[in-house]
């Protein structure tokens, strides 16, 4: 909005609902949220990505009017949706998510030559097609769903709420979100660069990336996937299910929240600070999510399984959880001795293992290890945070307590003896 229009903001305010006020005024609090604290210094991970940089600034002009218009019409009398209609697009949305991924693992063997290949690629084309327009026709009323659900449990918890206004406002978007670009020191394991890169980017282009950050930078890259990025409205990917698309929306919102508070304005103050937040709207998020789904729903979600299941049984059983948490110690122990080739050939050969074992993963080097390490409850993590948030959270006693608790601290240390006083406290 032009800066030289000062009062046309209030004259609008003055003629919209208070969900439009609080999603604009949202948006506009929120901004500071898409730029890192490095965004105007050219580092070695922007230069080697340059001409796949995602544009966060064009990502918000596409997306945020859009969802405010979706909002405006949606509270017309004439688009009233009975609780029914909304639980049915609900459904049909998340059943052709897993119609368009059977198709696209299928179009995937036909190009590889697999024998489970379709007989007619193009005829399987025309109906991926045909259900991504379908899905994409549900998008608005399902985000609308999800964002009710997860504001009326932060209501409950009385989280970040007056009455009925959340703030922020839970704002999503299903989409396809950026990849993520992370580099780490070889010598080390170290989160020192983030990049977010465009979604379409190929295979050959993220390899070409990783391979100039070794060749010119002498740095671990790894262009990966993300979960979900904390723009506004968040960025969530549209191929999860339901419980997933839930806690991830949860997760985002809960950055969204504690920018405003200490612990997310301290965030880069140093790597534990990074992991407390992320550990935190994890814990927080799968609560949220999980009560979420049960409010659109009716039913209770079982108890969560680890996200990488173990494969096999009896003494054939892999355990990703104890293989990866030992590769981590191990590649740990080889860097701080100086072996960094033995240590990334080491990292090689537990890749091929992971890989033969079901699990898919393209590259496993410092920066893999830099990234998963940031969310202590990963098993490539060696932080103790995420046994001490769980202290915290059996301390506290509910949500509400735990959150406001943490979210007050502005430093690790900060944390730890606030831990302690509770530790200590009768």
């Amino acid at each position: 909005m032009n800066a030289s229009h000062p009062n046309m903001m209030t004259r609008l305010a003055g003629h919209v609902s208070a969900p439009l006020r609080s999603r604009l005024l949202g948006f506009v609090l929120l901004l500071p949220l898409l730029f890192s604290p490095d965004a105007l210094k050219l580092n070695a991970a922007e230069r080697a990505a340059a001409p796949y940089l995602y544009d966060l600034v064009q990502w918000e002009m596409a997306n945020f009017p859009r969802k405010w218009l979706h909002r405006l019409t949606s509270i017309a009398p004439w688009s009233a949706h009975r609780d029914g209609d909304v639980k049915a697009a609900v459904r049909e949305y998340f059943a052709i998510t897993e119609q368009i991924s059977r198709l696209k693992a299928r179009l995937a063997d036909s190009a590889a030559g697999s024998a489970s290949s379709v007989s007619d690629p193009s005829q399987t084309q025309s109906e991926l097609d045909r259900l991504v327009s379908r899905r994409q026709s549900l998008r608005d009323e399902v985000e609308e769903t999800l964002e009710s659900a997860i504001s009326s449990v932060v209501r409950e918890e009385r989280l970040a709420s007056w009455s009925a206004f959340v703030f922020p406002p839970v704002d999503v978007r299903l989409t396809d979100p950026p990849k993520l670009l992370v580099t780490s020191p070889r010598d080390r394991i170290q989160r020192t660069h983030d990049v977010l890169i465009d979604a379409d980017i190929r295979l050959a282009e993220r390899e070409r990336i990783e391979d100039r950050l070794l060749d010119e930078a002498d740095l671990a890259g790894l262009v990966m996937n993300l979960g979900g990025v904390a723009t506004y409205p968040a960025s969530i990917p549209s191929g999860y299910s339901l419980p997933g698309t839930l806690e991830i929306s949860a997760h985002e919102w809960l950055h969204h929240y504690l920018f405003f508070r200490p612990l997310g304005q301290n965030i880069y103050r140093s790597p534990e600070m990074r992991t407390l937040n992320e550990t935190v709207a994890d814990i927080a998020g799968r609560e949220i999510g999980r009560r979420a789904y049960e409010r659109i729903t009716g039913e209770s979600l079982p108890e969560p399984s680890s996200a990488h299941p173990d494969h096999g049984a009896g003494e054939h059983r892999f355990d990703f959880r104890d293989e990866m948490h030992s590769t981590r110690l191990r590649v740990d122990e080889l860097l701080a001795g100086g072996l960094i080739e033995q240590a990334e050939a080491y990292m090689e050969e537990r890749r091929q293992l992971f890989v033969e074992h079901g699990f898919s993963i393209r590259k496993l080097n410092q920066a893999y290890f830099a990234f998963h390490g940031t969310y202590a409850e990963s098993p490539a993590s060696i932080s103790p945070i995420a046994g001490e948030l769980g202290e915290l959270l059996e301390l506290a006693g509910d949500l509400k307590s735990f959150i406001d608790l943490v979210s007050g601290v502005s430093s690790y240390p900060e944390f730890q003896a606030m831990l302690d006083d509770l530790r200590a406290s009768p």
